[in-house]
């Protein structure tokens, strides 16, 4: 029966000039009111669900996604994180760099090849349309071995999440009310914060208002029999990090953000917005028992924040599971990987004790001819929220992007350019090292497009006392274990990743090859951070498409609803530094006070 749907799926494929080595994929992203795990919620969906549709993929296939935007309100675009698009730039989704938004109606392709290293990946909307355009649109993306062994379920159902012995787990989360309510709320100094750690410091930006294990649609339960597993652990949230442990169990971590280390085991690990890890868990029970697995936000002043899955574990299938929810207790003193917070516990291990695998940096050889670069950034809170880049020490900006994509070949610097992008210049075939430096008081997960850069060092410090503030910055000779300069150079290869910590009032040292021309984003992973400013755009090579591709957006604003509101300049003096420059019209508001006479 399997073999005669297989079948029958392939033939549907037939119009469409079918290659054996493209995977097709068509989805409606629409508007709907749906009940997820006991809450009643305004959602965007893909083809009806909020649950994404998986991708499995093999190295070398080609991968065909056809979007059509039926939001009622929103511009789309979607982008593959941790994909590094080689050769395909274009199809890479930040709107204002490589495309403009897929207008309410229209409809396009994605199509590029899938070249990444066997691992796990996602996808997410990257519309300029913040916030009714991105929410709980995203899901999974598994790359497979070229030689590896074919997947016929995985052609008839794109939701099924499990692979052989392998369990991806897509986790995300929800907004108190609908998000573009809440972000308001949020601006306006009317919602509180959802939780600190155990610092001091922020943890969750919004009141915890739940969330869900692939869409809710595993119900709360997951069933396994004796044997070794491998899980696919995803952070595809919007609101908080999260701590992630099975009650009574260690386990190996074996990948991270799709790329392979060497196994670590740990107790509990630390999984940040748009972070991915693998780990193995082997069960071994005697007799049918059932613990909880939990996905907990790092707010120690907020513990019901946690999503909870009863595993029902069953020796083989000669025996029954037991029937009920689970009743198990967190691990005592765990060790915990990919801790960040200044004195967070005893047993806390950093992301840089991992080790990448040495074929990973095969096609990464350092380079002679190297770079330094740092990238600071402050925030300001409400009512006069936004978060600000420096890049090599200049200017203070609110990133925003200009509304005709960079990458266009008719781009005009001149008259296009929106002059308060952030753009760091880098030329090609250089090593490049960048010092993420962090001002705020709270954790950022900072994600590069188009490239996975090894971590050299991550470094957490106590809080001063400047919280909202301009906070002091690690000092480049002093505040690491080495110079800046010396450490940039250190030929001990660090963990490739694509996402990294940088920790509250901390920093992170990161190193890439410029081999991958293209107009790419960095920013951080929070959604409401990104759209207040917290990005700046990588110009690496200063390249620009040959052409367009047809179905393309049209880049007509007129009556499109995809036009991103902005009211360029300096910021209030009695607010924030006057040299800084604002990108918000919410931030300017002290201009028009002053033109009105008030």
């Amino acid at each position: 029966m399997k073999q005669l749907l297989v079948l029958l799926g392939l033939l549907v494929l037939s119009t469409e000039a079918w290659n054996p080595k493209t995977r097709y994929f068509y989805w409606n992203v629409a508007r709907d009111v749906q009940v997820i795990e006991g809450r009643t919620l305004i959602v965007n969906t893909i083809n009806g669900r909020i649950k994404g549709p998986a991708i499995f993929a093999k190295q070398g296939d080609f991968l065909s996604v056809k979007i059509t935007n039926n939001l009622p309100d929103a511009g789309l675009s979607i982008h593959w994180h941790g994909m590094e698009m080689r050769d395909y730039q274009l199809y890479d989704g930040p709107v204002g760099l490589v495309q403009c938004s897929l207008a309410p109606g229209e409809s396009m392709t994605y199509k590029f090849k899938v070249q990444e290293h066997p691992g796990t990946y996602w996808y997410h909307t990257h519309a300029e349309m913040f916030p009714s355009g991105h929410d709980m649109v995203r899901g999974p993306i598994v790359v497979l071995p070229e030689d590896g062994p074919v997947y016929p379920s995985h052609l008839i159902d794109n939701y099924d999440y499990t692979h052989l012995n392998e369990r991806v787990l897509f986790y995300q989360d929800f907004y108190p009310n609908y998000i573009a309510h809440d972000y308001l709320m949020g601006l306006g100094d009317l919602r509180e914060l959802g939780g600190f750690n155990a610092e001091g410091g922020i943890a969750l930006t919004a009141p915890w208002s739940g969330g869900c294990l692939n869409g809710g649609e595993e119900k709360g339960f997951m069933q396994f029999e004796n044997g070794e597993y491998r899980f696919r652990l995803a952070n595809g949230g919007s609101t908080t990090p999260m701590l992630w442990s099975i009650d009574g169990y260690s386990f190996k971590v074996v990948a991270a953000d799709g790329t392979d280390v060497e196994p670590y085991e740990v107790d509990q690990i630390q999984i940040h917005l748009g972070e991915r890890y693998d780990v193995l868990v082997n069960f071994n029970v005697d007799a049918p028992q059932n613990v909880w697995m939990r996905g907990a936000a790092t707010a120690v002043t907020n513990p019901a924040a946690v999503i909870l899955t009863t595993l029902q574990l069953r020796p083989d299938n000669s025996f029954e599971y037991l029937e009920g929810p689970a009743t198990s207790s967190p691990n005592p003193d765990p060790v915990l990987m990919n801790c960040n917070y200044f004195g967070e516990q005893e047993k806390c291990v950093s992301v840089t004790a991992l080790k990448s695998k040495a074929d990973e940096f095969k096609t990464r050889p350092l380079l002679d001819d190297t770079e330094l670069h740092t990238a600071d950034f402050f925030f300001s809170l409400p009512p006069v929220y936004g978060y600000f880049f420096s890049l090599d020490g200049g200017t203070y900006t609110q990133n925003a992007l200009p509304h005709h994509p960079i990458a266009y070949p008719d781009f005009d610097n001149e008259k296009d350019m929106n002059p308060h992008t952030n753009v760091l210049n880098l030329a090609l075939d250089k090593t490049v090292t960048i010092v993420l430096r962090n001002g705020a008081g709270i954790a950022h997960p900072i994600h590069l497009h188009g490239h996975k850069f090894e971590v050299l060092e991550e470094i957490s410090r106590a809080k001063p006392n400047c919280f909202g503030g301009q906070c002091p910055l690690p000092d480049l000779e002093t505040g690491f274990s080495a110079p800046i300069s010396e450490l940039a150079k250190r030929e001990t290869r660090g963990v490739l990743k694509d996402v990294i910590i940088v920790p509250m009032f901390g920093a992170a040292v990161v190193r890439f090859n410029t081999d991958n021309p293209g107009v790419w984003f960095a920013h951080c992973h929070f959604d409401e951070h990104v759209d207040s400013g917290q990005g700046f755009v990588m110009n690496e090579g200063n390249w620009k498409a040959a052409k367009v591709p047809a179905d393309f957006p049209s880049c007509d604003y007129t009556g499109r609803l995809q036009h991103m509101t902005s009211e360029l300049c300096t910021c209030d003096p009695e607010e924030l530094d006057p040299t800084w420059l604002c990108s918000k019209d919410y931030m300017c508001q002290w201009t028009r006070r002053r033109s009105f006479g008030h």
